[in-house]
């Protein structure tokens, strides 16, 4: 009992200076070396109480040790030492695995790496259970039968938070974005701003924290446009049919090139995109870097402002929607008049014209 109740005081001392040891050292450091000294203890505790266990049956009878066995208290000790081994392999997995140190020269992904080490943690505990049971002499094929069985009924009962789970993996492992992207999922838009295992939070352009689920972000359109470190930005203006559209496409695209809010190479572009009701409608194709959307809307405002006052400067029209008005031929067809000048109240007063006039 001195031994076990030492350990015991020992253990919990070790335990509460983990919290000094992480001001000195990093987080998984002290972890690792706290997992150490508790599987040090543990393993020492073990071995002198079993080679006391024979020189102290009283003591032992008093804590009901004997009414069991030496081989209960040895299947005992035998678990502890199982569990505690498996927890220390987890913090050394941890360090090597989600360690900051050598993070920057690492091939795997954040969220690779800790997908990894979340299966391989599952995976140690899981054979560690499994261990436990072959010492206790509990049959495995018959707990695997009820796992299965169990398994069954949670599937049936939770198939909607087990299908967001495997889709948490999937986007970890697929990484289609990460943390601080701006991105637009369905019909939702803004930046990522946490990746669980069951869901994925981002934070749009009204300042709104959306909560989706990772089965929904699976099942929708996905666009990033961050991962590229740049974006191209198009912007349509339409010129009168009487103006030379080479010459538009020269002033729109000497206006735009030398702009500090867009980028130079790849370089901007001006082309015409096809034929409107009232214009001939040229696109601007811009980049910038580091998209983000104030850095899309400034340049945008740029861009705009620019080219407009380069076309007033060279007499290029940018027309106002036009609708050219035909009178029926079996009706004599029409025309507008001013009623202020002729003093009549309307023009259907007037006799129909022969041949239609254009008005605009």
């Amino acid at each position: 009992m001195a031994v076990v109740a030492a350990a015991v005081i020992v253990g919990a001392v070790i335990w509460f200076l983990g919290k000094r040891l992480r001001t000195r050292l990093r987080t998984e450091n002290a972890e690792v070396v706290r997992a150490g000294l508790l599987l040090v203890v543990a393993s020492v505790a073990a071995v002198v109480l079993v080679l006391r266990w024979n020189a102290a049956r009283t003591a032992l009878s008093v804590v009901g040790v004997l009414e069991f066995g030496i081989e209960a208290g040895v299947r005992l000790l035998l678990t502890i030492l199982l569990f505690v081994a498996a927890y220390t392999v987890t913090r050394i997995l941890k360090r090597f695995l989600l360690g900051s140190g050598s993070s920057n020269h690492r091939v795997t992904s954040d969220h690779q790496r800790r997908v990894s080490y979340y299966v391989t943690q599952v995976v140690i505990y899981v054979f560690a259970v499994f261990g436990t049971f072959s010492l206790w002499g509990v049959q495995l094929s018959d707990l695997l039968l009820g796992a299965g069985v169990l398994g069954i009924v949670l599937g049936f009962a939770a198939q909607e938070t087990l299908g967001s789970i495997l889709a948490g993996f999937i986007l970890m492992l697929s990484r289609p974005f990460a943390i601080g992207d701006w991105v637009r999922i369905g019909d939702h838009e803004g930046f990522i701003t946490e990746i669980t295992i069951n869901n994925v939070r981002l934070r749009n352009l009204d300042g709104e924290h959306v909560v989706l689920p990772n089965e929904a972000v699976n099942n929708r359109t996905i666009i990033n446009r961050s991962i590229e470190g740049k974006l191209r930005l198009r912007v349509e203006v339409g010129i009168d049919y009487d103006v030379d559209p080479d010459h538009a496409e020269a002033v729109a695209l000497e206006a735009i090139t030398e702009l500090d809010e867009i980028m130079s190479q790849p370089a901007p572009q001006v082309l015409p995109v096809r034929f409107d009701n009232s214009a001939v409608i040229l696109e601007l194709r811009f980049w910038v870097d580091k998209p983000t959307p104030q850095r899309k809307w400034r340049a945008t405002q740029v861009v705009i402002h620019n080219v407009k006052a380069a076309f007033r400067r060279e007499g290029i029209k940018i027309p106002f929607p036009q609708r050219e008005l035909t009178g029926r031929t079996e009706t004599g067809g029409f025309r507008v008049v001013d009623d202020e000048l002729s003093g009549q109240p309307e023009a259907d007063s007037y006799p129909p014209t022969s041949s239609p006039d254009r008005s605009e």
